[in-house]
């Protein structure tokens, strides 16, 4: 057995005669053997978002639209300058000519960090990198580049803010690319195709700096639900070369087969075009798009059936963006710029994404310790030792808990002083009471009963038990090994 607290790791051999033998590793010098210990764990959340996201990326920063939307993200392409309503989403410049001064680069992205912490929740290192355009990587795409680009951003915003999420630079989809240029499969020498590309983003390393992978799953001409990879003479249902919303399948399957299963996909852009004016058709912006184009209620139907899509199959998916909520407002760009025609403001869009159904924000509930083991010998008794109990509340909504314990066991527990046997805690907060454990009279043995912590039914990771164990032995000989240092 293993009784395990912050400081050392106990290994509790029984051997014959009723006697105990601790060995100890002790990871910090002067460390006093309690006459308790507990097994416990460092609090660790993960660094994805508990609710799903939905979220907008805009142009004008119209808070109020997007919260009557039901929406609870934004993405802004500049640091706010002061707390939004909203979980807040920053895109930040990262391109080929940042490779010539990392140090310049990272030291520019630590103050970022620093100036955006409490006001910036993620961000996103760079914009479809496997593009050469002046809006991608700037020239030949090289992921291993942009995987020594992300890495140093990585390391600089987890200095500056430990909890801030970093994003990879969503990828565009290309479809699949022939050729091979200078040893990069799927590269014409203008873009890679992105499954490519991903892989070797992933083989230089990049896996290791990101929290969320980035993917921009444009639905094209396809609808919402129409299968990655299968060619349809049907334009709803043709996602020849991953050209649909479900393409962002194949990127998933990717991060599985290279161990980054445990890792979120964001969709940090997606959306469908409708048709703009008759006059914007032979505008040379348009040329190359106007297959892509739908009507604005098939937009609308399949924004919101996306949303439904991914909420309901893709656990791995942890917000999605949809490009885009208001570049079409008047003044911002001119009439035949195709970015006006993803917007949703003003159009069926709009009120389809504020009417679907959203999952809803939820607690999460965090108990430490895990199990608690405490170790005596019948001298000691009459014995009592008081465990610190933390409740976390480290999901999105409020939630009340409820402390209960198990009756008709072997050993007799009493929650004394703190916030008691009840409690509420809104998001982030934590409560913290003692457990109690007498003994006094017993034999040697093994005796155990269990804590339970509930809370109300729409939090998750509830309820959660405590097993409490109190070993009694005759004699407990603890044997020490040399010191070493905490990885």
């Amino acid at each position: 057995m293993i009784l395990q607290n912050r400081w050392l790791r106990v290994w509790l051999s029984v051997v014959g005669g009723g006697t105990a033998v601790l060995l100890f590793l002790v990871l910090l010098w002067g460390q006093r053997l309690p006459s308790a210990t507990a097994e416990t764990a460092d609090a660790t959340q993960s660094n994805t978002t508990t609710t799903f996201g939905y979220g907008f990326n805009v142009a004008a920063w119209d808070t109020d639209l997007i919260q009557s939307i039901g929406f609870n993200w934004i993405k802004v392409f500049n640091m706010p300058g002061s707390r939004l309503p909203l979980n807040v989403l920053v895109r930040l410049s990262a391109d080929y000519t940042d490779m010539a001064d990392l140090d310049a680069f990272g030291n520019e992205i630590y103050q970022l960090a620093l100036s955006g912490k409490g006001l910036v929740e993620a961000y996103e290192i760079g914009n479809e990198p496997n593009l050469d355009a002046s809006y991608g990587w700037g020239t030949a795409p090289n992921a291993a580049d942009y995987a020594q680009l992300l890495c140093t951003a990585y390391t600089k915003i987890k200095q500056a803010d430990p909890n801030a999420l970093v994003v990879s630079a969503g990828l565009a989809p290309t479809g699949r690319v022939s050729g091979n240029w200078n040893g990069h499969p799927g590269h014409n020498g203008l873009y890679q195709d992105e499954r490519e590309y991903f892989k070797e983003f992933l083989a230089a390393g990049g896996g290791n700096c990101l929290d969320v992978v980035g993917y921009h799953p444009y639905g094209f001409s396809a609808d919402y639900n129409a299968a990655p990879d299968v060619a349809s003479a049907d334009p709803t249902q043709n996602c020849t070369n991953g050209f649909c919303f479900r393409g962002v399948e194949k990127i998933y399957e990717i991060m599985q087969t290279n161990g980054l299963g445990n890792k979120q996909v964001w969709a940090t852009e997606f959306g469908w075009l409708v048709e703009p004016p008759s006059n914007c058709l032979s505008d040379p912006g348009w040329q190359g798009r106007q297959w892509q184009i739908v009507s604005e209620a098939k937009q609308a139907s399949n924004l919101a059936g996306a949303y439904t899509y991914a909420t309901n199959n893709w656990p791995w998916m942890g917000a999605m963006f949809v490009f885009n909520l208001n570049f079409n407002q008047p003044g911002l760009y001119a009439e035949c710029e195709q970015m006006r025609y993803y917007a949703v403001a003003g159009r069926q869009a709009e009120t389809a994404l504020r009417d679907m159904p959203k999952v809803k924000p939820t607690g999460e509930l965090h108990v430490l310790p895990a199990s608690i083991g405490l170790v005596i010998t019948p001298t000691q008794q009459p014995y009592t030792a008081t465990v610190p109990v933390i409740v976390s509340n480290v999901g999105e909504s409020p939630f009340t808990y409820t402390v209960s314990l198990a009756t008709g066991t072997s050993l007799t527990l009493t929650v004394v002083g703190g916030s008691g046997l009840n409690g509420t805690l809104n998001k982030g907060e934590q409560a913290q009471f003692s457990l109690m454990i007498t003994s006094n009279g017993r034999s040697v043995g093994t005796y155990t009963s269990t804590m339970t912590i509930t809370a109300d039914a729409n939090t998750t990771n509830s309820p959660i038990n405590i097993p409490v164990s109190l070993y009694i032995f005759h004699q407990i000989n603890n044997t020490y090994l040399p010191v070493i240092t905490q990885p």
